[in-house]
């Protein structure tokens, strides 16, 4: 794998906006039981707040040194992820690191969001259906950003009806005024687009 040889000299050869910032959220990280190293997950999470701190090159270096101690630990590949995604538009590096997050942390909610969002920004829409199906089955996971993440893909594809079936469906699992004002103004857009680009939309509900 040549992305691991850039990344990994000690091991191998050595060889980033999105409505929420997943990949620090301080809830799931809060409950969340990690079965590693607690040294390595004190540097992790310092490794998170200083992603915070936009500090991107100290963070990436941290998350790097972990991930040559611990080659398993699958949430440094997630954050990893989100920096080359967000922060430096690397969207190659971005997907091998969220495959290896997925591969030694499919426990962790936040790469499914990241991932998710890197699939429809590249319209890799194939992969994101099982991405999201593989989801919705996972138990801890926020339906309602799936969801929305369904009915942005669909609203991509002009699937209009399904959007809004889906923005509908994310609804019902918000509990935040602001995000459900949010999915009614994506179902109102998706009734306009459907109205100026032909199709049909399901009535209001």
């Amino acid at each position: 794998m040549l992305f691991l040889k850039i990344l990994f000299p000690l091991y191998f050869v050595i060889v980033f906006e999105t409505e929420f910032d997943y990949y620090a959220h301080p809830n799931t990280i809060k409950f969340m039981i990690f079965n590693t190293n607690p040294d390595l997950y004190e540097r992790f999470m310092h490794a998170d707040q200083i992603i915070k701190d936009n500090k991107i090159g100290e963070a990436v270096k941290e998350l790097q040194q972990i991930l040559r101690e611990d080659p398993t630990f699958g949430r440094a590949y997630n954050h990893l992820g989100w920096i080359y995604h967000n922060k430096y538009q690397d969207f190659k590096n971005a997907e091998e690191c969220y495959k290896l997050a997925l591969q030694h942390a499919p426990d962790y909610p936040p790469v499914y969001y990241n991932y998710a969002v890197l699939l429809s920004s590249t319209k890799a829409f194939d992969e994101l259906k099982k991405l999201l199906s593989k989801a919705v089955e996972f138990e801890g996971i926020n339906l309602g950003t799936i969801h929305n993440e369904y009915g942005i893909m669909y609203e991509i594809e002009a699937q209009y009806s399904k959007a809004i079936e889906s923005y509908n469906e994310s609804i019902k699992y918000l509990f935040d005024t602001n995000q459900i004002e949010q999915r009614l103004a994506s179902i109102e857009r998706c009734k306009r687009k459907s109205g100026i680009f032909g199709g049909s939309h399901v009535s209001d509900r």
